[in-house]
């Protein structure tokens, strides 16, 4: 094959994308990755960043503006379409973006490779072996589908496709007619490091409320009685935080406020990390532990009461949750942190 093109939409998928490259370099000779950009800043500035990085690897990137106004998208659309038509391989960040999606049907690609969008891979894997619709979990329980699964399974099934991989360091079976391939953060451990420790504890940041799946209030209280148990004093910010929910944070609990400028996997590589990396049910409970392996900082998972779920919150997404701490916590034996005693409610272990 003589041309791979990389679709990503996210620091954490450019990141993966890198670390896929790094173990198939022959695979990944002819790569070229398609930046979709974020549109927040704070995404954009630690995409930036990585497409350093990639410059540096001599893996050859572009930056496309698909959310720049119709024109503008149109346009940056048409581009990226005749660049999709002519890839052989492509390498897929989020099987879920509707972009991504509109671009597949312009595929003539014999091979296809799905790195990690964080946990959500989990759920992509579940969706695609029961030939579901594919929808982000946080997005409602699913609705029956009159046709078996939708377009993107009926196009990772059809004739022409030879090859459909998931680069994945997250614990999933591949689905019929797929290979999963390990990905444990070589790039990143060989290029980076050593770790350096710092004293304390450091607490990370989730957009678990951005979501709509933990309510503010109890979120921040939950924050506060993890930083007095634990004694944190810092909060690394997920980057889809917002501004007005990080300055109640840090005035309710007292927490330092960081903003990584790189993915949390890189911070903890390039920066002083805490001794403790306190985190929810997210993908760093299961990036993390493989990037410090060789370190002696423990990541430790804190537990979600069912009392801050959000009353709109549909019963897949609980499950989700549930289901993300169990296996990050039976895959990396992460001790847990139980929520704040109260004597009403019930954790989602």
């Amino acid at each position: 094959m003589s041309d791979t093109l990389a679709l990503v939409e996210s620091p954490a998928q450019l990141l993966n994308v890198l670390e896929w490259a790094h173990v198939h370099p022959g695979e990944a000779a002819s790569l070229t990755v398609a930046v979709l950009q974020p549109t927040d800043p704070r995404s954009r500035a630690q995409v930036r960043r990585l497409c350093r990085f990639a410059s540096q690897a001599k893996v050859a990137w572009r930056r496309y503006e698909v959310r720049a106004g119709y024109l503008g998208r149109a346009g940056e659309l048409m581009r990226l379409g005749r660049a999709v038509a002519a890839a052989e391989r492509l390498v897929i960040g989020d099987l879920f973006s509707r972009t991504i999606q509109l671009l597949l049907p312009r595929s003539k690609a014999r091979e296809v490779v799905v790195v990690d969008d964080g946990t959500a891979t989990t759920e992509l894997v579940s969706l695609l072996t029961y030939g579901q619709q594919l929808t982000r979990w946080h997005q409602g329980d699913l609705k029956p589908s009159a046709a078996k699964g939708g377009p993107v399974n009926r196009w990772l099934a059809r004739q022409g496709l030879e090859r459909a991989v998931f680069f994945t360091c997250m614990p999933v079976t591949a689905p019929p007619g797929t290979e999963v391939r390990p990905n444990d953060y070589a790039w990143s451990r060989e290029t980076f490091g050593p770790v350096r420790v710092r004293a304390g504890a450091d607490l990370a940041g989730s957009s678990l409320v951005e979501t709509g799946v933990v309510d503010q209030d109890r979120y921040i209280d939950a924050i506060g009685w993890i930083a007095r148990s634990r004694a944190a004093g810092r909060y690394l910010a997920h980057r889809r935080e917002s501004p007005q929910k990080l300055e109640r944070i840090a005035v309710a609990t007292g927490l330092e406020i960081v903003h990584p400028e790189l993915p949390l996997e890189l911070t903890a590589l390039t920066e002083p990390i805490g001794q403790s990396v306190l985190t929810f049910a997210s993908t760093v409970a299961y990036t993390l532990p493989i990037v410090l392996g060789s370190s002696p900082v423990r990541v430790e998972l804190c537990e979600i009461d069912d009392a801050w779920i959000t009353p709109d919150t549909a019963e897949r997404s609980v499950d989700f949750l549930r289901r993300i701490s169990a296996l990050a916590v039976d895959r990396h034996g992460l001790a847990r942190i139980p929520p704040q005693p109260d004597g009403r409610a019930r954790t989602l272990s």
